[in-house]
């Protein structure tokens, strides 16, 4: 690591990343353009990272409500990868990471679909199936900062329990020079994948003379090759009897058990055991616009353009047996739990899940703000955004079977990595040698494509006359509409080859030569297995079933698992802000109500399974009937309150009060009628939407203390408690179709919680301190949080609380900024939290407790001309996702490490 460390360093080309924005947007005259009001968020001009601490402070210290804010200085200058990774710093912020990149947001313990992401006020459509927002395909170098409101006020754009994040584009008419230009250039060295990732962007802004005229492009170009090496239970832990008709043999009961093993009954076991090498091949293109024309002084046109496009190619290359197969000889069982088990003559698959990801996103808007008079400001803005995710037609899932090999695990060491191995009593090497490998299992072009359109319109008029009250009022609408497009093979064709007697070429075969883990537990595991290329394997079969006469085709159109949920909105509020005295202290308070009103459709199609057994050879053979078009319709109104206090008790000291009425709607794929169904032994799942889903509803206040003790300094306090009417919960129940239960899982409104806890903040610069000393800073946050939710697991029989709710997580980050030079230290730790309420096999899965160093650093050779280096997870910390106890893996993956360096140029 050290000599491309050294390699990277001397060459100067490093990553620019997300985390890497050019210091372009450093100077602004004005409230940024999406501030709901010059009161709630006010900019000042600045430059450099203590001025962008300025900035931060500046803005907390003006706003009525609670807002903190990430400007382009700091996304630059930290060594984050993304935006989301850069919002952590802030406190009641956390991420979840997707294999070492932080892709949502949680704010205050609630995930990503309590919270409403905005680009400029505006609300932005996404690739996802609900509503949730995923930063890994906005290139943050197109943006120029990120506001995070956590107490809500009337004229605030997004309804959310947990935050609204506004994300902001450069306002050209906003900038201190007339002229600027800059650009980034880099590469990052991933240590599992080897590659050198180049990534490039560029800014240029212009204005005329008289501020009347200006127009700013952001353009960014990054090329992604990554590996993660992970461990996985695919289907979970699930709980197995000697009596169970999964041990039977050719109808014999009992036929799998050998004599040595003695009777059991409810034993907890692993489903199955997946290791494999996940690899993403990513290319990100984005590119922001915008012209602002200001004819009088008293009208200013902006028209914005945001275009992005992700192309996604994610391949899994692992091995996967799940014991259908073969006679049980050996088993220790501690605790209710198998620890330890071993197959004879059973079989062991390995597979290939190919996907290919294209995504683009894109948002067009336009923004005419008119001052009618001294007192009076009008403004209409009209915008359309649209998500597609194409890559139906590109995925597939295949499968090759070993048999009669014997399959053995062990989890006795307590290690999230079990020990596991097969061996073949007639070839050596056997995960690796070509030999005896059959046709099995395949999906040929499985998956769905989304598209999401959003049309929304809106008209604000604030009317501020002089003296202590203002009044504001606005309407907007919004129509959204998103449709999911599905593919499927039919059951039987998936099952062509399911008998696994068919002997696959050994020409299609080669060992990945990987090394799993990079040779972490020596002969413990296996490291290494079988590549192919997927869709020439699936060519072969293909070749197989028409000289069989067997039916197996490319997926088609499935109508059972397609919907479209069409939502209207229509909303309008009233809001006032007072600035009076109480005392000697001034006192500023910010009222407001917010009504909106919901209708939407949802429609697709449906079908049940009207029979299901087990075909003897570690499958099930599936009948379903023909599908049956559905349609629901649903319509609800909301009023939301909101008020918000700040009295200056001093100058330097500030108390906030904040209360409210908030509402989240439900996420757009649990609206939907579409369903899935997994017929895996030990897996045979349903899950579907419910249309019929109230949203998650909630009156919250909290309270805070802010003490500005010294020049770019801030210690602050703040406590919430959020009340909960009813939360959208998974139902599971069995369901048993002829000899094989179903476990279902259904969304549905359940009981209510609160949420409660408190957050702390930090952040000092030390100039005061002697030469070279005085360049030091530092900013922490703490947030604790908890719930007295208490749901029950029917299947796991077991309680579990809020999804994405973390009990505490903290931020700490050190820097350094004198002259040339600039340094940061940073680590962020996050608490376990529960990421699925009913996984695959329908227990909760929680994430076990993250933390992660990240290091940069830069030197500006001359004013226009600086070079940088980076480290990400340097100390190589693995995540760890397990089902219901920590002793019971789900998956257990390495990311590695990430170094980046190179050169950003401005003028």
């Amino acid at each position: 690591m050290s000599t491309k460390t050294t390699m990277l360093a001397a060459t100067a080309l490093g990553l620019i990343g997300a985390w890497a924005l050019p210091t372009w947007a450093v100077a602004q005259d004005a409230p940024p353009a999406s501030a709901p009001n010059a009161d709630a968020v006010e900019e000042v001009v600045v430059t450099g990272i203590r001025a962008s601490q300025q900035q931060s402070i500046d803005i907390k210290r003006q706003a009525v409500g609670v807002v903190d804010s990430i400007a382009s200085e700091d996304l630059g200058k930290l060594p984050d990868q993304n935006v989301a990774e850069s919002l952590q710093r802030i406190a009641g912020v956390t991420i979840e990471r997707n294999r070492g990149e932080g892709r949502y947001v949680s704010v205050r313990g609630f995930g990503p679909k309590f919270n409403a992401v905005t680009v400029n006020g505006r609300t932005l459509a996404t690739d996802n199936n609900g509503r949730e927002f995923s930063f890994d395909v906005l290139p943050s170098e197109i943006i120029a900062g990120a506001d995070v409101y956590k107490s809500p006020q009337a004229n605030i754009n997004g309804a959310s329990i947990g935050a609204t994040i506004d994300v902001r584009t450069l306002r050209p008419l906003e900038q201190r020079k007339p002229f600027s230009l800059a650009g980034s250039l880099g590469s990052t060295w991933a240590e599992l994948r080897d590659t050198n990732n180049p990534e490039a962007s560029g800014v240029v802004s212009w204005r005329n003379a008289d501020r009347t005229l200006g127009a700013a492009l952001s353009v960014s170009y990054s090329k992604q090759k990554v590996r993660d090496d992970e461990f996985t239970i695919g289907a979970g832990h699930v709980h197995r009897s000697s009596t169970d008709s999964y041990y039977n043999l050719a109808g014999v009961p009992g036929g799998r058990i050998g004599p040595g093993v003695a009777p059991f009954s409810n034993v907890s076991m692993p489903s199955n055991l997946s290791p494999f090498f996940f690899e993403r091949d990513k290319k990100m293109t984005g590119l922001n616009g915008v012209v602002q024309y200001k004819p009088t002084d008293r009208l200013t046109v902006s028209l914005d353009a945001l275009y992005a496009k992700a192309d996604i190619i994610e391949q899994q290359t692992g091995l996967a047996y799940d014991f259908a197969g073969g006679t049980l000889v050996e088993q220790v069982v501690q605790g209710g739990e198998a620890v330890y088990q071993r197959y004879q003559g059973g079989f062991v698959d390995q597979i290939i899940q190919y996907d290919h990801r294209k995504v683009t996103t894109d948002q067009l808007g336009l923004n005419v703000k008119w001052q009618a008079t001294d007192d009076l400001t009008v403004s209409f803005d009209a915008s359309t955004s649209k998500a597609e995710r194409r890559g139906k037609e590109d995925n597939d899932f295949t499968t090759i079977r070993r048999k009669n090999v014997d399959t053995w695990f062990d989890r006795r060491g307590g290690d999230p990595m079990y020990s596991y191995g097969f061996t073949s009593p007639n070839y050596a090497n056997a995960a690796t040698n070509p030999q005896g490998v059959t046709a099995h299992y395949y999906i040929w072009g499985g998956g769905s494509d989304v598209d999401d359109e959003i049309e929304e319109y809106k008209v604000d008029a604030a009317w501020k006359p002089p003296g202590a009250v203002s009044v504001s009022a606005g309407f907007s609408a919004q129509n959204r509409t998103k449709t999911i497009t599905s593919n499927e093979m039919p059951f039987g064709e998936q099952c062509a080859y399911c008998d696994s007697n068919q002997l696959l070429p050994t020409s299609l075969f080669q060992p990945t030569n990987r090394n799993f883990f990079n040779g972490q537990y020596g002969d413990k595991i296996l490291h290494d297995w079988l590549i192919y290329d997927p869709r020439a394997l699936i060519l072969q079969v293909k070749e197989y079933a028409t000289r069989d006469g067997k039916a197996f085709n490319q997926a088609v159109y499935s109508p059972s698992g397609s919907s479209v949920v069409d939502e209207k909105v229509l909303l309008g509020y009233l809001m006032t802000d007072i600035k009076t005295d109480l005392g000697s202290m001034p006192l500023a308070i910010n009222l407001g109500v917010r009504i909106e009103d919901t209708d939407y459709t949802s429609s697709g199609a449906s079908r049940t399974v009207t029979s299901a057994k087990p075909n003897g050879a570690g499958q099930n053979i599936i009948t379903v009937s023909p599908v049956v078009p559905v349609s629901f319709d649903g319509h609800y109104t909301d009023i939301l309150p909101s008020v918000n206090a700040r009295l200056n008790l001093t100058d330097d000291l500030i108390l906030r009060l904040a209360a409210s009425r908030v509402m989240t709607r439900p996420t757009l794929s649990d609206l939907s009628p579409r369903q899935s169904i997994q017929t895996n032994p030990g897996n045979e799942t349903i899950k579907r939407g419910n249309p019929d889903l109230q949203p998650f509803r909630a009156t919250q206040i909290e309270g805070g203390l802010e003490w500005y003790f010294d020049d770019l300094s801030l210690l602050s306090f703040a406590a919430f408690y959020k009340n909960i009417d009813s939360f959208v919960t998974l139902v599971t129940t069995p369901q048993k179709v002829d000899q094989v239960t179903f476990q279902v899982t259904v969304p549905d409104n359940g009981d209510g919680a609160v949420v409660k806890g408190f957050e702390l903040g930090y952040r000092q610069v030390f100039g005061r301190l002697p030469a070279p000393f005085d360049g030091l800073g530092v900013q922490t946050s703490f947030t604790y949080a908890e719930s007295n939710a208490n749901y029950t697991n029917t299947v796991a029989n077991v309680s579990y609380g809020l999804e994405g709710l973390s009990k505490y997580s903290y931020s700490l980050v050190g820097f350094y900024e004198k002259g040339p030079v600039q340094a940061r230290v940073a680590y962020t730790w996050r608490d376990k939290f529960l990421q699925v309420a009913s996984g695959r096999n329908g227990e909760p899965e929680y994430f076990d407790s993250y933390g992660q160093l990240d290091v940069g650093a830069s030197y500006n050779v001359t004013d226009h001309f600086t070079v940088f280096i980076d480290g990400l997870n340097l100390t190589d910390e693995e995540e760890f996702i397990y089902s219901v106890t920590p002793d019971r893996t789900k998956e257990f993956r390495t990311t590695g490490r990430r170094v980046a360096g190179g050169v950003r140029v401005r003028f």
